[in-house]
């Protein structure tokens, strides 16, 4: 979305999917080479290097092999603009007494801003990925989250008493992007569960018309509670709604910390597939639709 608002790409725009070296840091790389891809292709297999690439062009940098990156940092704000459009680092509003808003930095390095951009660098609270889910599948608006449906008075029978009165809802924002882009947006979620090689292909039935994206970022726990994070660990996550054609459920799932990346357990199929898979299916069937 920040790539087509400001330009940097557009519907069908190819890019090399390669590793990127920046000067005195790792190789920056997607979980694999995918060679000239286009947006769709992108959102489908979850590529690092398309997103590291929209961002450079954001930010007006200029990437060569092992140099020094430089952006222009106004680039966090016009991403941070775009994720709190959607709900992500700021406070969803939801009806309780207490909200965090996740955590944000303020180091600008060029190497963050790429870590920004794919999920490395902050954090997001569930509720905030259930707004943000919730903002793609009704097209754009940003509807402040409550767990009270309505009020009625007492009553001394078995029958509900009065309705006194209903929670109403509320759009909080609305996406300032075009229809087009939101709808290339909405394809690529919907290529994720039901193209050969999606990434969230099995975790929901097809006839049951979802889309949604999976997500893998690092995280770093304190194992020994010594107050030092010491372990790295992978959090796991999956988004969704259903059906495509016309949204009725949204739903998140996440698994952090569910495993450490030199483990010999393939995390992925243990964790992020069965565990995320299972309670994606258990929440559908909650809702009468599977």
């Amino acid at each position: 979305m920040v790539g087509y608002k400001y330009g940097a790409i557009d519907i069908g725009s190819v890019q090399y999917d390669e590793c990127l070296k920046i000067q005195s840091t790792p190789l920056k790389c997607s979980w694999r080479s995918m060679g000239n891809i286009d947006d769709l292709y992108a959102l489908r297999y979850s590529s690092n290097v398309y997103q590291y690439k929209i961002a450079i062009k954001v930010g007006n940098g200029t990437y060569m092999y092992d140099q020094p990156l430089k952006i222009n940092t106004d680039a966090f704000k016009k991403y941070r603009d775009m994720y709190a459009s959607f709900g992500l680092g700021v406070k969803t509003e939801i009806d309780l007494p207490v909200e965090s808003s996740g955590y944000s930095s303020t180091d600008k390095a060029a190497g963050n801003l790429l870590d920004f951009v794919m999920g490395q660098y902050e954090t997001y609270t569930p509720i905030q990925l259930s707004q943000y889910i919730s903002t793609i599948a009704n097209g754009g608006a940003r509807i402040k989250p409550h767990l009270l449906k309505e009020v009625h008075s007492s009553s001394n029978t078995e029958e509900i008493g009065e309705l006194e009165f209903s929670v109403e809802p509320i759009i909080l924002n609305t996406i300032a992007t075009e229809q087009v882009y939101f709808n290339r947006v909405k394809e690529g979620f919907y290529a994720v569960m039901h193209s050969p090689g999606g990434y969230g292909v099995g975790y929901i039935d097809d006839w049951m018309d979802a889309s949604g994206k999976t997500g893998t970022s690092q995280s770093f726990i304190d194992t020994n509670n010594d107050g030092v994070i010491d372990t790295e660990t992978i959090t796991s996550t999956f988004i969704g709604y259903l059906p495509s054609s016309a949204p009725k459920v949204t739903f998140v799932v996440t698994s952090p910390d569910s495993s450490h990346p030199n483990s010999n357990i393939d995390y992925r199929s243990l964790v992020t597939y069965y565990l995320t898979r299972e309670v994606a299916r258990k929440y559908t069937e909650l809702y009468g639709l599977y």
